[in-house]
């Protein structure tokens, strides 16, 4: 028998190695695995558990099981910013996407700096790999620009947009960056059997995984096998392929399903389906107004399956309004990680509502932009509302384009709008006649984005509003503006907050020929040399960068600690503020985060660091005379404190949110 003097230490050891918590590893092993769906143009009324025409019984038994939302919305009514929203849980403009991108006429992309869902897992020990469509960018047409390996992903299999002439036998993807080449099958299926690939071969059974599969259909030019088809309608009949192309998805992801439960993975595993927008078929996104492209609810508002056996219990439909920009908060709190630090996450953590393990409260209304427009939902009321700007799209010349498309057609119009009205048509699919298909791309260019116009975004406003109630009217047909006048202004200067914010976040993507013509013409014909008083500013702002952010802040509620702040600065001290970031842009336009250099530079003021010369200029901070001279400084007792010269906007538009 052992002496007491040696039991006790060793039950004290037993004691601490049991109490003691696991170690990274050990947790990491028991965190859930995480598989995103994410499919192209499906509308709300297109599977089956949301009353649609298609048979998808994969995706009825993962609702089931699970927990369907019925007001569940996209990122934005297009493609490359609801991905990017999907990914960051931001607003796409933030992250450097404003629109659908084509590397051919656009610099802009998913800003590398910009923290994803694959990032934040990957730090936390997954195994990390996307299958599919990306459209966020990529290095094609000699752009420069970051591919899925640099926002987080190990592996990646995928297309910089469509698969090629259609869904059938596609030919553009991508295997970490190197051609493939032709592949024989439809697009959904080889997505999953590159998928089902990486978990038998790639990954390490140790690690838990993120695939990301984002598929192409049923996005034009839609392609489907006949046997399926055939089940819809007419091999020919575009409606019956269109659901064909649902169907066979559906069948693709029922072989992931499949497999997952094959390894003892299943149960253990988050499955999130969605749509990146409503659909270009007006009558599959029901009673809905609108289509893919609109602000109102059909352009955005679409299926959302959450699905793990293991921690969300299931069999419940959820009338919560939730949407993509949530994903990324929520996975941190479903999987008990940190969210990203001094990062503005528009997106909030629905986790207490799947679980049921508390109470949510969003902590910022769901908002979706798109051009010159944006809308906002609080409780059961949608807001519409215009910018200021001018729209710069030749809409005479859009409908002279979109007659000449009639002529040319003449008795084929109806065979080639293939149940859709000429409008959409124009956006989705090439026409068979050549002179059609002409006039076409020229109508299409009209409507594509111009970076150009980016500064006139960011200098507007919000104007005309509209205003409907959802559970009175759910097909927005019945504008209330005039009847709650106090509803709307209420709304609209919170909306205006929110735009103002993004609108400041988000970059230029200045044209490098204008910017090489500025700069030639400001130095003239003489030798560059650096402009007077530049050492002091790098100095000066390299120091604030230096300094740690303030212990009461948190990215999360940027907006209001700034409000706070700035309210109780002096009139030449906001006016500091207002100059030194107007430096701190131009000198580094392409800030990591721009929200925490504004505090920071917010902080540097506000404890009174410096000196300040007699016209409100900092020292170290040298500005033009006559910059100086137009600046309007707002009352000191007003909180929503603007700080605007020629030609800027306000602070609040040019700050940004952590």
């Amino acid at each position: 028998m052992q002496p007491a003097s040696y039991r006790l230490p060793l039950l004290l050891s037993l004691l601490l190695s049991l109490w003691a918590a696991p170690t990274p590893e050990v947790a990491a092993e028991q965190r859930p695995n995480v598989v995103t769906l994410y499919v192209d143009d499906l509308g709300y009324r297109d599977i089956g558990c949301y009353d649609g025409p298609v048979k998808t019984p994969v995706l009825d038994k993962l609702a089931a099981g699970g927990v369907r939302f019925t007001d569940f919305h996209s990122g934005a009514p297009t493609c490359s910013p609801s991905r990017a929203t999907f990914l960051t849980g931001r607003q796409h403009c933030r992250t450097g996407v404003y629109s659908v991108l084509d590397e051919r006429f656009h610099r802009m992309h998913l800003l590398k700096s910009e923290t994803t869902i694959a990032e934040v897992l990957k730090e936390n020990g997954y195994a990390t790999a996307h299958f599919g469509k990306w459209h966020l960018g990529m290095p094609v047409q000699n752009r420069d620009n970051p591919t899925p390996s640099d926002h987080g992903f190990d592996y990646w299999f995928g297309v910089v947009n469509g698969p090629g002439r259609s869904h059938k036998n596609p030919t553009n993807f991508l295997r970490n960056g190197k051609r493939v080449g032709e592949m024989k099958g439809y697009s959904c299926q080889i997505v999953v059997d590159e998928a089902l690939t990486w978990i038998d071969q790639k990954r390490d059974g140790d690690e838990p995984f993120f695939l990301n599969l984002w598929f192409n259909e049923p996005h034009d030019p839609i392609a489907a096998p006949d046997e399926i088809v055939s089940q819809y309608g007419g091999l020919n009949q575009r409606e019956a392929i269109y659901s064909g192309t649902i169907d066979n998805t559906d069948r693709a992801i029922g072989r992931l399903v499949a497999k997952l439960e094959k390894i003892g993975e299943l149960d253990n595993t988050i499955i999130i389906y969605a749509s990146d927008n409503g659909s270009y078929l007006q009558k599959r996104n029901g009673e809905l107004r609108g289509k893919k492209g609109s602000l109102f609810e059909g352009g955005h508002r679409v299926p959302g399956i959450f699905y793990w056996k293991d921690g969300i219990p299931g069999g419940r439909v959820e009338k919560e309004p939730a949407g993509v920009v949530d994903l990324l908060p929520t996975l941190c709190g479903l999987i008990g990680i940190d969210k990203p630090e001094h990062v503005h996450l528009d997106g909030s953590d629905l986790a207490p509502l799947l679980t049921g393990s508390g109470s949510f409260k969003r902590h910022q209304p769901l908002f979706w932009m798109a051009g010159t427009s944006m809308v906002m939902r609080v409780g059961d009321h949608t807001l519409f509302a215009s910018s200021t700007a001018k729209s710069p799209i030749d809409f005479k010349t859009a409908d002279r384009l979109m007659e000449q498309v009639k002529e040319v057609l003449g008795d084929d119009l109806e065979k080639e709008l293939g149940g859709m009205d000429l409008r959409s048509r124009m956006f989705n699919g090439k026409f068979a006649n050549p002179e059609a298909n002409r006039l076409r791309d020229q109508h299409r260019r009209l409507f594509y984005f111009q970076e150009s116009w980016i500064p006139e975004l960011k200098k507007s406003g919000l104007g005309r509003v509209q205003l409907y109630d959802l559970s009175k009217d759910l097909g927005q047909q019945n504008d209330i503006a005039k009847e709650r006048p106090e509803l709307a202004a209420r709304l609209k200067k919170q909306a205006a907050t929110i735009y103002r914010s993004v609108m400041a976040d988000a970059p230029e993507w200045p044209d490098p020929e204008k910017l090489a013509a500025a700069k030639k013409k400001s130095h003239g014909n003489t030798p560059a040399r650096p402009a007077p008083g530049k050492s002091d500013t790098a100095r000066l702002l390299a120091r604030i960068d230096r300094n740690p952010l303030p212990k009461g802040y948190d990215g999360n509620n940027h907006q209001p600690y700034v409000d706070r702040i700035m309210a109780g600065l002096k009139p030449e001290q906001r006016v500091r503020v207002g100059q030194i970031w107007k430096e701190k842009r131009r000198l580094n336009p392409d800030m990591p985060n721009p929200g925490a250099s504004f505090v920071r530079i917010l902080t540097h003021v506000a404890e009174g660091a410096g000196e300040v010369d007699p016209a409100g200029r900092p020292s170290g901070v040298k500005t033009p005379a006559d910059n100086s001279s137009r600046q309007k400084v707002a009352p000191a007792h007003e909180p929503k404190v603007s700080v605007s010269s020629t030609g800027n906007t306000s602070l609040k538009r040019r700050l940004s949110s952590g």
